[in-house]
């Protein structure tokens, strides 16, 4: 669990799928087969290249060239931020589905006592939200973040805030000093503090394979100060700390020993999800060609279905709680099995939500959650996906409809969707092509059994350098728009806010106390290519996109471009605000984004 800073700096603590196939320095470790493979001298077939993509004018009146305010998107809003941990219930699931199939036999054994108890499927979220003006609640610390009532976690996860912090950043030490200075700027939210007047619009946030809500300590508090209310999940089904047994009506918890919550933690903790399950399929020599690429799809349709899922208890939870007086709110908790929970939180948001204005977004695995939420759920207006669009295969079933996209494609998402990602993601690189390619070729596979539409198959290069995002926005069918940050890596767009802080070359400095972080910061770029086919090929070394001077001021470049474009599509799609359509422009020239792309207004 332990990662280095520079790791963090690179893809943030919830890095996604990279925490799977990553090394110490954040970039893709090589992956490899399990077991020996005899390596044919196969040749890839041709893929076409994608035809060029057209931005076609929106019917919508556009914003003009008036310059925009650039501090509106480095800088906190008018409201001060409340943080809180909530948890949703869903009596008609089981508990973690997805895993109680998947999984190991440890990890099933541990499920099978939970639901044993009576568990149903649990949803643990944080929630960052405008505060009351003039409210004087107490910050926030590390150790709110975890409210066990025992040292659950005990080793595996230390909970004061010295080592709490010494483990979100991977350092083996960290001067309590430095540690106090910095936790109040890092997570800068008020603990449980009562919200301002609403009602606010939703944005639910997913992480990504083997992250946790945490992913979200920059971007929600920002959402939230210009008023939000953004709920992330920890999703019990491939998360790093989903503290499902935190819940105050988790009849597990109530029901078992201290000891035996603790050893269900560390079963969660020690769990390597998904990609075992790709080279236990992909690479099976006992399975006829193609059978194991369709287990895969099958296996990530089944997950997707599960994150789906949650996404709508949470918004079934925050219904409950905003759209319901607080009896009534009590009595639909209570019949969803939260009694404890419903005497703890219903009244505190009566009113303050604006269910009907919910958005996803979502980091990697998570932007296909996003995609596929929004395609499924009518109570979803639009979502945002940063590094990942969705593969044909991993789509569940019928989740875009039926007919054609403009090209010809199976068609994609019906809704609004924006898509965001970086020129220089060789994690993502990695998993589509090292894994799903080039591994399955020179075992002998043919891999276009996988990638089956043309588009998928197709070799990045500068200008298309992720060919499953650029195709997935060619088949969506309703408003879309696709943005490509240079010089941007897997998980930059996202940044541990510790970053947004700290860099290689503008040294934090609180209260006297310096604090760097390690590396160099630069890295080789991806290969492009013809390149992309030769094991481990890299290009030249780049220094990714950070810090820099914009307008006389120094800012967190990718996380300024983040806010730009997250907060311009919200504000359109859920606030009704038309200077949102400023998502269409390029707000740093030659600074940041290498290609922006948008149909708007077109159904």
């Amino acid at each position: 669990m332990r990662h280095s800073l520079l790791l963090i700096t690179v893809a943030s603590l919830a890095i996604g799928l990279c925490l799977a196939a990553c090394n110490s320095d954040g970039q893709s470790a090589a992956l490899v087969p399990p077991t020996a493979i005899p390596i044919p001298t196969s040749v890839p077939p041709t893929a076409t290249p994608p035809p060029p993509t057209p931005t076609t004018a929106p019917t919508v009146t556009p914003p003009g060239n008036q310059a925009t305010d650039l501090s509106e998107f480095f800088e906190r809003g008018s409201y001060d931020v409340g943080i809180a941990e909530l948890f949703f219930h869903d009596p008609d699931r089981e508990l973690d589905l997805w895993n109680g199939e998947y999984a190991s036999a440890g990890y099933q054994r541990m499920l099978a006592a939970a639901r044993d108890a009576g568990d149903k499927q649990i949803v643990p979220t944080r929630i960052w939200y405008p505060v009351q003006p003039g409210d004087t609640t107490r910050a926030a610390t590390f150790d709110d973040l975890y409210t066990t009532s025992s040292d659950t976690l005990g080793n595996a996860f230390p909970r004061t805030a010295a080592s709490t912090f010494a483990w979100y950043v991977g350092a083996s030490s960290a001067s309590p000093a430095v540690v106090e200075a910095l936790e109040s700027r890092i997570i800068n939210a008020k603990w449980q503090a009562p919200i301002a007047p609403g009602p606010f619009p939703i944005v639910i946030a997913a992480h990504g394979l083997g992250g946790n809500s945490l992913t979200w300590l920059a971007a929600a508090p920002h959402l939230a100060s210009h008023g939000y209310v953004v709920v992330a999940a920890d999703f019990n089904s491939d998360g790093s700390i989903p503290n499902i047994f935190d819940s105050p009506d988790s009849q597990y918890a109530q029901s078992a020993s201290p000891e035996d919550i603790d050893a269900a933690y560390r079963v969660i903790l020690r769990e390597q999800k998904v990609i075992p399950k790709f080279y236990e399929y992909l690479f099976d020599p006992e399975l006829p060609d193609g059978v194991g690429g369709q287990m895969v799809g099958a296996y990530m349709q089944d997950l997707f279905t599960q994150r789906v899922d949650d996404v709508m208890t949470i918004a079934d939870g925050l219904t409950i709680l905003s759209d319901r007086d607080s009896q009534s709110c009590k009595q639909e908790l209570a019949a969803r099995g939260q009694p404890n929970f419903a005497d703890a939180w219903c009244g505190r948001f009566t009113d303050a939500f604006d269910t009907s204005k919910i958005g996803v977004m979502g980091f990697s695995l998570g932007s296909m959650t996003a995609q596929f939420a929004v395609a499924r759920e009518p109570r979803i207006a639009a979502a945002v996906g940063y590094n990942n669009g969705s593969p044909r295969y991993w789509e569940p079933e019928g989740i875009f409809g039926d007919g054609t996209a403009a090209d010809g494609q199976p068609a994609g998402n019906p809704n609004p969707v924006m898509l965001i990602h970086g020129s220089e993601d060789a994690f993502v690189q990695s998993i589509f092509r090292e894994l799903m390619w080039n591994q399955i070729i020179r075992a002998g596979g043919d891999p276009t059994l996988i990638w089956t539409l043309e588009q998928e198959q197709v070799l990045p290069t500068d200008s298309n350098p992720q060919p499953i995002a650029r195709n997935t926005y060619n088949r969506a069918t309703g408003d879309k728009a696709i943005i490509s940050v240079k010089d941007v890596t897997h998980g930059t767009l996202i940044e541990n806010p510790v970053i947004e802080l700290i860099s290689e070359h503008i040294p934090l400095v609180v209260d006297g106390y310096e604090y760097y972080a390690r590396g160099s910061g630069t890295r080789p770029r991806k290969s492009v290519g013809e390149a992309v086919l030769t094991p481990n090929s890299t290009g030249p070394i780049f220094t990714p996109l950070g810090w820099g001077e914009v307008d006389g001021t120094q800012m967190y470049i990718p996380g300024f471009v983040r806010n730009y474009y997250t907060r311009s599509w919200f504000d359109y799609y859920l606030k009704g605000d038309e200077s949102g359509l400023r998502f269409r422009e390029d707000p740093i020239p030659d600074l940041g984004v290498l290609d922006v792309r948008s149909e708007i207004g077109q159904r």
